[in-house]
């Protein structure tokens, strides 16, 4: 059988798809669901005081933003792969997801823009146009944290206290 035989095809597809399924999960693989000593602590704006209404609080299986009374608390934990970075990617960014397995509302980004002790928050965003059901899903959770509104941290650096 040649390479151009439909035979060859049908045995060849299987295999592909295999191999391509297995790259394609290393690619993109949280690397633990534990976050690192070093990232765990309370984090303000860089430029206000550690007693800062505002502010992150990074636990091994949690992030909780607050402001003033307000706090929301977010699991599902896990810190980004190498395959959330380009290959060959020598930095020190460390980058955690939360919700991992859900929607995502919030990241985390230590040693942000490769400067070593700022964190950076990104909240996701709502997500424009005619949604499917799964789309729409992640829209209402999305509204319903109302991260950007609650908490004035998102993309704003942020210093570890002490």
């Amino acid at each position: 059988m040649n390479s151009h035989s439909p035979g060859a095809t049908r045995v060849l597809q299987p295999i592909f798809a295999l191999a391509l399924s297995a790259a394609c999960s290393c690619v993109w693989s949280a690397s633990s669901q534990a976050v690192p000593a070093q990232y765990q602590g309370k984090w303000v704006p860089q430029k206000a005081n550690c007693d800062s209404a505002a502010r992150v609080v990074v636990a091994a299986d949690k992030l909780t933003l607050s402001n003033g009374n307000d706090s929301q608390a977010i699991g599902g934990i896990e810190m980004a792969g190498p395959g959330f970075f380009p290959p060959g990617y020598n930095g020190i960014q460390a980058v955690l997801i939360t919700e991992f397995d859900g929607h995502q509302p919030a990241t985390a980004t230590f040693n942000a823009n490769e400067k070593k002790g700022v964190a950076l928050v990104e909240f996701a965003p709502v997500q424009p146009g005619k949604g499917n059901p799964q789309l729409n899903a992640y829209n209402a959770h999305i509204t319903k944290l109302n991260l950007a509104k609650r908490f004035p941290l998102n993309k704003v650096p942020l210093k570890k206290c002490a």
